[in-house]
């Protein structure tokens, strides 16, 4: 049986790794920008739907203010640049670093509410962002947004072809996924798991909720900057209503949700199979029937949630199909070692 178990879980590892060969080859082969973009947009929706599962996900604090930090990062990178002519290639991790201690004052706050009313809190913050990037004329230009000047280079993270941003954007979605994997097989990820299923529990085991929550959300909030500079530099235009609206926060949710929640591919199964809808339907059907890849999604949303509650990458789990996984260690020294530093 264990054989058996073996020569499976070695196929589905061959599997993902022709997946991911496919992913980084076919873009070579591919001459129309309509596909390539499309690729780009997989990569960067899957890429900040996995920076997102790492707070919502493994701890299950879900967050509706992730655009915040998203916007933080695609303003960041372009003030910096237009005003002062830094690289890009730096501000995306001056807007992290700033997402980030954001992302921190708004734990330290809202880390006391639970469940939905933490969601809210989220949500109050990620409007009230959205707000402030529309007034704040003199710093974002309001509605009117920010330009980005068309002058390939690499010191200005530009270039004249989309095949540059494809590969951009596959480090990121494959940079997010191993952020990913090495969270869940490493002691954050077991507090964190330990969190979300039973936080009285992890307490008493000496778990320190609060920090790791900290954590999590630091490197979330990080992580999410990042992917708002490439999506600036990809567009070369941003406004509030592209970058911090509400409608962000909630997308990537989606993806994560039906992709797998607390899973290392989940939310990168989500992007994989929305994007193509969202495209293929505003491109067939975008001004006769607008709207309508909303009415698609909200449909599989709700199947995914009464036949697969787990997500489809969480049910395949579930049913033996695993990539990227490992047996988990043995947790009574880890245990030992908790209520030892617990009591000292």
């Amino acid at each position: 049986m264990k054989q058996l178990i073996d020569t499976l879980q070695t196929k589905q590892a061959i599997v993902s790794l022709i997946v991911f060969l496919t992913l980084g080859i076919a873009p070579l082969f591919i001459k129309n920008d309509f596909y390539l973009d499309g690729f780009i947009l997989i990569f960067l929706w899957g890429a900040f739907a996995s920076a997102w599962n790492i707070l919502s996900g493994y701890a299950g604090m879900v967050s509706l203010c992730h655009n915040a930090f998203f916007g933080i990062g695609a303003y960041t990178s372009t003030l910096l640049f237009l005003h002062y002519g830094l690289t890009p290639w730096l501000g995306m991790f001056v807007g992290g670093l700033l997402a980030a201690f954001v992302g921190l004052a708004l734990g330290v706050v809202c880390f006391r509410l639970r469940s939905h009313y933490f969601a809210l809190a989220t949500l109050a913050f990620g409007e009230v962002s959205h707000i402030v990037a529309m007034t704040w004329r003199s710093l974002t230009e309001g509605a009117e947004g920010l330009a980005l000047p068309i002058q390939p280079s690499l010191y200005n993270f530009s270039f004249s072809g989309k095949l540059p941003y494809v590969y951009m954007g596959l480090f990121l979605f494959l940079a997010l996924i191993a952020v990913s994997y090495a969270i869940e097989h490493s002691r954050l990820g077991y507090y964190l798991t330990a969190f979300r299923e039973n936080e009285d529990a992890a307490r008493a085991l000496g778990v320190k909720t609060g920090r790791v929550r900290l954590l999590a959300m630091a490197i979330s909030s990080f992580a999410s900057a990042i992917i708002g500079t490439f999506y600036a530099q990809y567009f070369v235009y941003i406004d509030p209503s592209s970058v911090i609206k509400i409608q962000v926060s909630i997308q990537v949710a989606l993806f994560a949700i039906v992709g797998g929640l607390g899973t290392v591919l989940g939310p990168a199964i989500g992007a994989i199979i929305f994007i193509p809808i969202t495209i293929l339907l505003r491109a067939r059907l975008g001004t006769t029937l607008p709207g309508l890849h909303m009415v698609i999604y909200g449909t599989i949303l709700i199947l995914v949630l009464l036949y697969m509650p787990k997500g489809i990458y969480g049910t395949l789990k579930q049913r033996g199909f695993k990539v990227f996984e490992k047996p988990r260690k043995n947790l009574a020294p880890l245990r030992s070692e908790i209520e030892v530093s617990s009591r000292q």
